[in-house]
């Protein structure tokens, strides 16, 4: 910045103007501007008012298009040279509408005044400030000249014009302020990915608060496309008309509006913390759009502006919680979503280019009574989906797909041979072509196709590949190191992670959290109890006990090391696993205190502890389908049944080494290993797809897949549920081919429904008699329904050290509950009425703001809305309630442009985060069965979702999605079912098919 030329009189009365001015056209730049350090105050208030200055031409009711143009190619001029400023500001203003207000027509005459504090500022602010403008008045009349009361075509054209407006600003600010302070880093992609969407956040926020006065001068910013979706449309846009599916469109935008203040939170964030002012500035004007976002929320049929104007004491309020949490990022992150609590969370889409012209959206003609065919190939898609599923059956009659994870579970197969010394190289060289060919563009791995770096997942695969003979300056090698390293570093990963460094000698035992054996024999009242988590970490933990408490070391023969991949050396860092709450801190001080006791355990106690433990393995092992017939319980317990001194060839240790081989799924030259697999799950579900193809329960392929699920019931046993129902009989199936300790009770569901579809009571009626018995009787208190067990809810335990992923145990979910009470809804028998009540009044209580129920078991917020809208219709609920008509509404919104519907994997996240343009044939199948449950029939939605799917499909009569299919643990580990493309969208278009007839060519499909 030039000092010295604002040290001058003509200086002076410049900045003089420009701190007078300011208050007066925009009260919200004036609130906060003067937060910001000296230098951004100046720069940032000038850029405000040449911005303004274009606004004012663009808005003005009088100037024709051609005059506007012209003007604003005059002002860009001006700005550009430098010259001719008091002219132009001369000549404009007196041109202005007589309703332009007194301020801004000053402005316009005091243009010179402005300039004179531009041309002080440091040539890369002016740079910045030339571009942000010159955008500003290219890209508006663009839009100006197609403004119309009807809308914009879509949703993309509404992203584009807050570009223009505002997207643009966010650039110059993230230049601004990246110049001003260091710690921003650099001025990335990334940086300005998170800078636009602020800017475009506010502007929609913006239009949404001002429907109804640009409305009242024949203009309205909203897209068509998004209401049209809903029912809705804009030409019939009347403020005194209430209309359920108006709101819900304006919901959907209130929504992508949180999303963008969601990554304007994360722009703030990034600032460091001791730049209080720059904090402030953003926060403020973050925390009042999110007010006003509310408001509409609320009061949907607002009708004035000034309906939804936030008050001077909430803004009063938003100053001053924003400013004691100003520095501190968890306090934030709090206060963003109380705030944002009550608002639907979408993931917006944010544009490589966001200026980029758009040719390929057609304008879409104002909504009419629609009169649309049933799509054609609606009946030899059926059949080749059908005929795919058929070939895809084993000649014993069930089914089995590949069950895909991210590249942990190949990497600690890796891992495990070289733990024990015994590494079949064939095998590992597929294993990490397999893992090399998974490396994303981040140059990491993540934990489902599209998904963000996973620090802990990376360390792994980084190891495998290195333990497997991979060059570490190789190219893939150098990229996952250094972004490895950009991340903090292999001293920032999860717990189990550090488990392996710590066996292999990587990181000392004391950054593994304090998980003694001595666990085993603490009663069941204590505060840890194994009965008190889920199965999964039952398996898993019981011999972790044993390695962790014997400190038991790799053999690793060949002695790599990765020691590369820290930031510090590992012996230097202090925590490995820190602290996140007050609870976690105080987990943490017992963790410390107890790992201060461990040389005073005497030996006979750890010995009984150690004896125990391996008792409850033994009980467990499950033969050749592994203990918990998972890969991580298998590993844990090869590797522990070898620390004991069982040696490779006990039938023990050999068969769940056999167990572990067979989870290895060939791919050519490449090989996968799943984390389990999942015949009876695969099965179940291919049975109710070819029941709805075949329009019977019956058919020879159906009959072959129930009777070999038949053989594989759970009868009898001791499964770990009957510790706290000794007296309910056995009668569910497990996921895999067996697994008698743990059956599933979701797959319990499915089967003995199919099995019910059948009508064959004489063939299968004790089976689900025997399992819905079970079903019942494993109800919780809460009136859900868990995965495998009941009331495992000790929530205190996920901040345990130990339970970093937060998965530790296994609580009813909406999915599951929906399934059972699907199942018994179909057999009506009147003693389970009182069963039906309490899961029914759960549902309830689990049913989101939004209409929609979360996915624990599938991804994520349309599998769950699916599961109970199926569950609602074998209830026979009446589906025009309101509760369950904004479940319909949901999904309905969730269909995108080309009629498909997805959700990514990022929404797990709170806020949600990942990819916004995901369409898949499995998601798009369960909105469409969740729909026609709701009772939609001859719908465009459903007409559309149909054609998607038909397109869609492949050769080979499949659809062939890479995205995964559902969290094992959300957050923390995904699953890809393969076996979900194949009869999900089967299912879907053969019940469009069963509620319609056979396609004609005239079916007409009315508006919906």
């Amino acid at each position: 910045m030039s000092q010295a030329l604002l040290q001058t009189d003509s200086g002076r009365r410049a900045l003089a103007f420009q701190d007078e001015i300011l208050p007066l056209v925009s009260r919200t730049f004036a609130l906060t501007i003067p937060e910001l350090p000296e230098a951004l105050r100046i720069a940032i208030g000038n850029a405000y008012l040449l911005c303004r200055i274009a606004d004012t031409i663009e808005d003005d009711a009088e100037l024709d298009q051609e005059a506007k143009a012209a003007w604003h190619v005059e002002f860009v001029q001006v700005l550009t040279t430098g010259e001719g400023a008091a002219v132009f500001g001369q000549r404009l203003a007196p041109k202005l509408a007589p309703a332009t207000l007194d301020a801004e027509r000053r402005l316009v005459e005091h243009t010179d005044e402005v300039l004179v504090v531009t041309a002080s500022l440091a040539s890369a602010q002016q740079e910045a400030i030339v571009r942000c403008v010159r955008i500003m008045c290219d890209g508006m009349p663009e839009y100006e000249r197609a403004a119309s009361a009807n809308g914009l075509p879509a949703l993309v054209h509404l992203d584009r014009y807050c570009y223009f407006v505002a997207g643009v600003v966010g650039e110059l600010l993230s230049s601004m302020f990246t110049d001003h302070e260091p710690g921003l880093g650099a001025h990335d992609a990334e940086l300005n990915r998170l800078a636009v969407s602020f800017g475009q956040g506010l502007q929609m926020t913006n239009i949404l608060k001002d429907i109804w006065a640009d409305q009242a001068r024949g203009v309205c910013w909203l897209p068509r496309d998004v209401f049209a979706r809903h029912g809705f449309d804009l030409s019939q846009l009347d403020r005194h008309t209430v209309d359920d599916s108006f709101a819900a469109g304006l919901s959907e935008l209130v929504g992508l509006a949180h999303g963008h203040l969601r990554n304007a939170l994360e722009f703030t964030l990034r600032i460091p913390g001791h730049q209080k002012g720059m904090r402030r500035f953003c926060l403020w004007a973050i925390g009042l759009a999110l007010l006003t976002l509310r408001k509409i929320q609320a009061n949907p049929h607002f009708t004035d502006g000034s309906q939804v104007k936030v008050s001077r004491r909430s803004v009063q309020a938003t100053v001053l919680t924003t400013n004691l949490a100003v520095a501190d990022d968890d306090r934030l992150r709090h206060l963003f979503h109380m705030t944002a609590g009550d608002l639907p969370a979408l993931t917006p889409t944010i544009a490589e280019d966001p200026a980029a012209p758009i040719d390929d959206i057609a304008e879409l003609p104002s909504r009419q009574p629609v009169s649309a065919q049933q799509p054609s190939g609606l009946g030899t898609a059926i059949e080749a989906a059908r005929d795919r599923l058929i070939t895809d059956q084993n000649p014993d009659g069930h089914w089995r797909y590949e069950c895909e994870a991210d590249c942990t579970i190949p990497a600690e197969y890796i891992l495990m041979m070289h733990f024990v010394g015994d590494v079949d190289a064939a095998l590992q060289a597929r294993v990490a072509n397999y893992i090399r060919a998974k490396q994303a563009a981040h140059g990491g791995w993540p934990l489902y196709y599209g998904g963000d770096h996973d620090l802990s997942c990376s360390v792994k695969c980084y190891y495998a590949l290195k333990l497997a003979g991979d060059d570490v300056d190789a190219p893939h090698m150098v990229h996952a190191r250094e972004a490895i390293l950009a991340r903090g570093g292999a001293g920032q990963v999860n717990v189990f992670t550090l488990i392996a460094l710590a066996q292999f000698g990587q990181v000392p035992w004391r950054a593994v959290p304090f998980i003694p054996v001595e666990v085993m024999l603490m009663p069941e009242a204590s505060p840890f109890h194994l009965s008190k988590v889920s199965y999964w970490s039952r398996t898993v933990m019981v011999p972790l006990f044993i390695l962790t408490s014997l400190r038991t070391m790799a053999r690793n023969p060949k002695g790599v090391n990765v020691r590369e991949l820290f930031t510090i050396p590992p012996e230097q860092q202090r925590d490995f696993v820190p602290a996140q709450n007050n609870l976690q801190k105080l987990f943490k001080g017992l963790d410390v205190l107890g790992r201060s006791f461990e040389p005073l355990i005497p030996q006979f106690v750890r010995k009984r502890a150690i004896k125990k433990a391996e008792s409850w393995i033994i009980e467990r092992l499950n033969g050749t389908d592994g203990i918990g017939a998972i890969f991580p319980a298998m590993v844990n317990v090869y590797e522990a049944l070898g620390e004991l001194g069982y040696p490779a060839d006990h039938p023990y240790r050999a068969e769940t080494r056999q167990a572990l081989d067979d989870l290895v799924y060939e791919h050519g030259d490449m090989a996968n290993v799943q984390p389990c697999v999942s015949p009876v799950w695969d099965t179940g579900l291919a049975t109710l797809a070819l029941q709805e193809a075949a329009n019977t329960g019956d058919t020879p392929e159906v009959r072959a897949g129930l009777d070999w699920l038949s053989a594989r019931q759970v009868l009898e046993g001791p499964g770990d549920w009957q510790r706290d129902h000794p007296d309910l009989p056995g009668g569910g199936w497990p996921f895999q081919y067996a697994n008698d300790h743990y059956p599933d009770l979701d797959d319990t569901a499915v089967i003995a429904w199919a099995m019910y579809n059948t009508g064959d009571g004489a063939t299968y009626g004790r089976a689900i008699t025997r399992a819905t018995n079970w079903l019942v009787g494993m109800q919780s208190s809460n009136g859900g329904i868990a995965a495998f067990d009941s009331d495992n809810n000790h929530e205190y335990l996920n901040q345990i050290p130990f339970a970093d992923h937060g998965a530790l145990l296994d609580p009813p979910t909406a999915d599951v509950t929906a399934r059972v009470i699907t199942l018994v809804a179909l057999l009506k028998r009147p003693e389970d009425r009182p069963f039906i009540e309490r899961a029914m009044a759960y549902l309830r209580r689990e049913q989101e703001a939004d209409g929609s129920w979360f996915g624990r078991w599938g991804t994520n917020y349309i599998y769950g809305t699916w599961s109970v809208l199926m569950a609602l219709e074998a209830l026979g609920e009446d589906m025009s309630q309101d509760w369950i008509q904004r479940a319909v509404a949901y999904l309905k919104g969730m269909q995108r442009i080309d009629g498909s519907w997805g959700e990514d994997n990022g929404s797990y996240w709170q806020p949600p985060r990942g990819r916004s343009d995901v369409a898949t044939s499995f998601q798009t199948a369960w909105a469409m069965l969740g729909l026609m449950a709701a009772g939609e029939r001859n719908t465009v939605a459903l007409a559309r979702g149909a054609g998607w799917l038909i397109e869609a499909q492949g050769e080979d009569g499949a659809w062939h999605d890479p995205e995964h299919t559902a969290p094992g643990f959300p957050r923390v580990f995904y699953l890809k079912y393969h076996g979900y493309t194949r009869y999900f969208p089967l299912w879907a278009l053969a019940r469009y098919r069963n509620l319609h007839g056979e396609p004609a060519e005239d079916a007409a499909i009315s508006a919906g």
